[in-house]
């Protein structure tokens, strides 16, 4: 079954808001277009019945996906920051480590989700995507969101003179970091292509966030008209299916 918006609004407003999971509750207030916009091209996938899924990050959509069309998740991040939050929904929650070969699930799964992940990751992502195939089944699909390298907000950022993003570093411990490195849509193409394999769909997108402040919110009605054209969208959205054994 397709939900459409109503429906899936109605539902995130019950298992989402309110809670802070990774991040803080407003951002979830601010984040409900960014989350329907990928829920939306996820229920559309080729998925089996019942599909096993892994959400590494904040679980958001896992929990989504659980609840709404009872897929079986598992939730996984480096730190059990979300452990608490995801736990009450009754989803397993395991610790993993995408810079490592070593902490990585051992069950197999029909589709991994990494939102606004990958750009936190001090790896080139080719490297990041065959860990994932390992825990990847044959013709398992991956999908991620992160933000687009060449959206308007970085241009305008550049433009004053300001830092786009954080120090690039390895984390110490389990820490979490900050955004890392951002890319351009034809460079997250490549880095699928180099890890082998299928891109079913890669597109720039507004995903809908409008900052979570009265003034970040001016700025971002300020600047929209930039949306129209593709490439300073401020998100990437790709999908890509690991090949058949």
């Amino acid at each position: 079954m397709i939900y459409n918006k109503a429906d899936f609004v109605k539902h995130y407003d019950d298992l989402i808001r309110g809670r802070e999971f990774v991040e803080y509750e407003s951002y979830y207030e601010n984040s409900v277009t960014r989350f329907w916009k990928a829920f939306d091209h996820i229920q559309r996938l080729d998925l089996p019945p019942s599909a096993r899924v892994l959400d590494i990050g904040g679980g958001i959509m896992g929990v989504l996906l659980a609840r709404i069309h009872g897929m079986q998740v598992t939730v996984g991040d480096v730190n059990r920051r979300a452990a608490e939050d995801i736990n009450g929904f009754g989803i397993p929650f395991v610790e993993l480590n995408l810079m490592s070969d070593t902490q990585l699930p051992q069950e197999q799964f029909d589709l991994v989700i990494l939102q606004e992940v990958i750009g936190h990751i001090p790896h080139p992502p080719y490297i990041v995507f065959n860990r994932i195939q390992g825990f990847l089944k044959s013709g398992g699909i991956l999908f991620l969101t992160t933000p687009n390298g060449s959206r308007f907000r970085n241009v305008l950022y550049l433009l004053a003179g300001k830092q786009v993003l954080n120090h690039f570093r390895y984390p110490e411990g389990t820490e979490s970091l900050g955004a890392q490195h951002e890319y351009t849509l034809g460079q997250m193409t490549w880095q699928f292509e180099r890890a082998g394999m299928q891109i079913l769909f890669a597109k720039q997108y507004t995903c809908g966030w409008a900052g979570a402040t009265l003034w970040a919110w001016l700025a971002h009605r300020l600047v929209a008209p930039a949306a129209l054209i593709p490439h300073l969208r401020n998100g990437l959205m790709l999908a890509a299916r690991k090949p058949a054994d």
